[in-house]
């Protein structure tokens, strides 16, 4: 049995040419969205910055007012004072310079007062006018994002349409994945379906180089402890509802589909490395075909209160390795 899959694996993967490739435009179409994606992310902070600042702003634009209007009020009552000595046959030259004095100073700190709040009332027009202005500029990249985004879709399914299924790659990949309860055993059964040639990898040996699966930030890393106080394996990239997820680096697609509670993982090998992608709603890649950097594999969850959390994990040999070591990007964690 193991030698006529071995034979059918040859037969389908002795070379390139019978394995799918992405075209590069299709390429182009997912760097257009995951910049889109930057720059609405971007936007996004910016506008909450401007929230935040107008929260501020405005009670103290109130209470300013309310003060003004307050000291309108005495300075009034002082200035009907003033007059009633003027006309009372009981004048007091100290009178009217005690009364000069105070509303002097009354007049003094009402310009003082009325200042600050043309300054804050000023500061509170241009934050409203720099709101409009970003929530325009949102709109349209927005608009143009879905368009980028409908286009890759449309894509995605004309490709699909005239891509061969691999039925042998699908059925060793399939009887694997429904055998193994952890990524630990599924890449043992991948390692040894790497030895006997049923999944080994004759046609993508390149060094290997990492770039972010999706537009996002660092949010867990390789040694960091999670939930249950264990180890992650894994980089953690918090993205956008519904973002673009494109290949790493330039791979054959060893594994594509749902795993456990990993959602739909994709496992990519560059001849000697695997690395696993994991947590996105949507894959579009399938066993046996080679990607670029930068191809599109798949969408992130739409639906989700949280935002969602593309994992990549990297192996060599059934071990565990830091993939920040072979990213491109020395991006500080937590940070975009």
């Amino acid at each position: 049995m193991i030698k006529s899959l071995i034979l059918a694996s040859l037969l389908l993967f002795g070379s390139a040419d019978c394995a799918f490739v992405q075209p590069a435009h299709m390429r182009q179409l997912c760097k257009e969205a995951q910049k889109l994606e930057a720059n609405l992310s971007k936007m996004r902070v910016s506008l909450q910055g401007i929230k935040k600042r107008e929260k501020m702003s405005l009670p103290a634009v109130v209470n300013i007012y309310e003060i003004l209007s307050r000291y309108c009020t005495v300075l009034a009552s002082i200035q009907r004072f003033s007059n009633m000595l003027v006309i009372s046959k009981y004048q007091d030259r100290n009178d009217f310079i005690r009364c000069s004095i105070v509303i002097k100073s009354f007049a003094d700190y009402f310009k003082t007062i009325s200042l600050k709040l043309g300054k804050e009332s000023t500061e509170l027009v241009k934050l409203r006018k720099e709101k409009s202005r970003i929530n325009s500029d949102y709109a349209q990249s927005l608009t143009k994002y879905d368009a980028v985004c409908k286009k890759i879709e449309e894509e995605a399914e004309k490709l699909a349409a005239g891509r061969e299924e691999n039925v042998i790659q699908n059925d060793v990949v399939y009887h694997i994945a429904t055998k193994s309860e952890s990524i630990e055993e599924l890449d043992a059964e991948l390692e040894a379906e790497n030895v006997v040639g049923v999944l080994r990898n004759d046609k993508v040996w390149t060094n290997l180089a990492l770039n972010y699966p999706a537009n996002g930030r660092i949010v867990s890393e390789f040694g960091d402890r999670g939930e249950d106080d264990s180890m992650i394996c894994y980089m953690g990239f918090e993205t956008e509802h519904g973002a673009i997820v494109t290949s790493p680096t330039k791979g054959l697609v060893v594994f594509s589909g749902s795993f456990l509670n990993y959602q739909n993982m994709v496992i990519l090998s560059n001849g000697e490395y695997r690395i696993f992608l994991y947590g996105m709603k949507k894959i579009f890649v399938v066993t046996g075909d080679i990607v670029e950097a930068g191809d599109y594999i798949g969408k992130m969850d739409e639906g989700s209160k949280d935002r969602p959390v593309v994992k990549m994990e990297l192996r060599r040999s059934g071990e565990p390795l830091d993939p920040r070591h072979w990213l491109l990007q020395t991006i500080e964690k937590g940070k975009k």
